[in-house]
């Protein structure tokens, strides 16, 4: 890259510009002001001040040159709170492309870009995502996730009791692959096969012991809660849902695993099961985990994700 050099270190102009971004920018509502972390501060002193050119043709899609300075994004102090919200890290801006691009590093190091067409995943590392630009490679859209899957009725079950074994099969892949260890199970029942009204939406704790032992006193305990409710099965839509618990961070925070039953007039005993998650779960470590889910869903259902 133009200019860079091994242990490159321009801390004088980079802490000017640091000073400049934080000291001339107001704070927004819902947002607090830059606040600068070692990840930021060591990517600011190696690259501060560098111009790199594109270079053409790119690889993938078109190569686009940039400059490293944090006062050219400083004013997009909204925008990338609220990625670094949806990514549960914070971000400090870094620079900004020649398509107007604003560039921001986070506190993990990765590089990531916000322009009129959404927001980017560049790189694990600045250089990475560097490169990513000026080399035209391809980059990663920040995009909400959701894999879909109609799981085969098992002979002689009742279309609640698969409902509910196909959501522990769920707790289990996503305790498996470290997503989060879930503690209860929400049901909600829609009359008219989901476009009525909730009847009931109501969470219940998972019981202690085996997830394999919890299917038949949870099936209980809901038919108990629909009776309770003066709500039927018939001709409604069953959902089980599986979700984070309280204190879960972002991006984990927003993965969900939902199984539904009943929604198909055809055939009402049809389970389906999906997999879902917010933009800040598509990239990363925490998108491989969910493609490990998803890979383990598919699996059991005996399909392929979609």
């Amino acid at each position: 890259m133009a200019g860079w050099y091994e242990g490159r270190d321009v801390s004088d102009t980079a802490m000017r510009a640091i000073l400049r971004t934080v000291a001339l920018v107001e704070p927004v509502a819902d947002a607090t002001a830059w606040e600068l972390f070692p990840a930021a501060e060591r990517a600011l002193r190696e690259f501060h001040g560098l111009h790199i050119p594109g270079v053409r043709p790119g690889r993938d899609v078109a190569a686009t040159g940039c400059v490293i300075d944090p006062t050219e994004a400083r004013h997009a102090l909204r925008p990338f709170a609220l990625l670094g919200e949806a990514m549960g890290s914070r971000l400090f801006p870094f620079g900004r492309t020649e398509a107007d691009a604003l560039l921001a590093v986070d506190d993990e190091g990765r590089l990531f870009s916000v322009d009129h067409g959404g927001r980017w995943y560049l790189g694990d590392t600045v250089r990475e995502g560097l490169e990513t630009l000026t080399q035209g490679r391809t980059p990663h859209r920040l995009t909400a996730l959701r894999w879909t899957w109609t799981v085969r009725p098992v002979a002689e079950a009742q279309p609640l009791l698969s409902a509910v074994r196909t959501a522990l099969v769920a707790v289990y892949v996503l305790h498996h692959r470290n997503v989060f260890s879930a503690r209860d199970l929400r049901l909600t029942v829609t009359t008219l096969r989901g476009i009525g009204i909730e009847t009931v939406d109501r969470r219940l704790r998972l019981p202690g012991g085996s997830l394999e032992r919890s299917a038949a006193p949870l099936m209980a305990a809901m038919y108990e809660l629909i009776e309770a409710e003066g709500a039927t099965t018939r001709g409604a839509e069953l959902r089980v849902t599986v979700s984070a618990p309280a204190q879960t961070t972002a991006p984990l925070s927003t993965v969900a695993c939902a199984v539904r039953t009943g929604h198909s007039a055809k055939a009402p005993a049809l389970t389906e099961i999906s997999l879902s998650a917010g933009a800040g779960a598509s990239a990363g470590r925490v998108r491989t985990m969910l493609d490990e889910c998803a890979e383990d869903l598919a699996r059991y259902a005996g399909q392929q994700p979609s």
